[in-house]
């Protein structure tokens, strides 16, 4: 029976396929893996033996960075964190021109955020100036994935203080 359900798996890959785009979707159809056509919302036909059709979500999305901690100019410890606001602009550079983008731009964040914190006393850290700087650092450095970076915001910043006990024994009776 396996014969079977292989001889009807190589029937329908040569059949065309209908497919389709959800309105709050984006796609690519790629032929012979060279041509390239961007789908808008709507329905397409594929041919599985010559093409890959493939879609991703365009809508506004917000992605959470984890907290940081950083050492300021000063030597004053902080944690900051936020999140981004964006939307995928152009899908077929976002499916082609670059892999998993919120994971990038989450990164390009963290950096951003480092380098500006590390670059200014305590005293001359400006939550405004932070912020525009992290919006025109992920513009800049995401220009070509087919993203339209919104806003970012800061959920959390303050001094912390980390601690770090050298001791080869659990903490808090967690048994491993």
């Amino acid at each position: 029976m396996e014969w079977l359900t292989q001889f009807f798996e190589k029937l329908f890959s040569i059949v065309p396929r209908l497919w389709m785009v959800d309105p709050d979707e984006g796609g690519v159809r790629v032929t012979l893996g060279t041509r390239v056509k961007p789908l808008a919302p709507g329905w397409y036909i594929c041919w599985p033996m010559i093409q890959t059709c493939e879609k991703i979500k365009v809508v506004t999305q917000v992605v959470d960075l984890r907290p940081q901690s950083v050492w300021t100019a000063d030597k004053i410890e902080m944690v900051v964190s936020g999140c981004i606001k964006y939307r995928v602009a152009t899908a077929k550079d976002a499916i082609l021109g670059v892999y998993d983008y919120d994971a990038n731009i989450k990164t390009l964040a963290l950096g951003i955020i480092f380098d500006y914190v590390t670059g200014h006393t305590s005293e001359k850290l400006d939550i405004t100036t932070l912020k525009a700087e992290i919006l025109k650092g992920l513009r800049e450095t995401s220009r070509g994935w087919g993203l339209k970076i919104d806003a970012v915001y800061l959920t959390d910043i303050g001094a912390v203080k980390n601690l770090r006990l050298l001791v080869n024994e659990p903490m808090f009776g967690i048994k491993e």
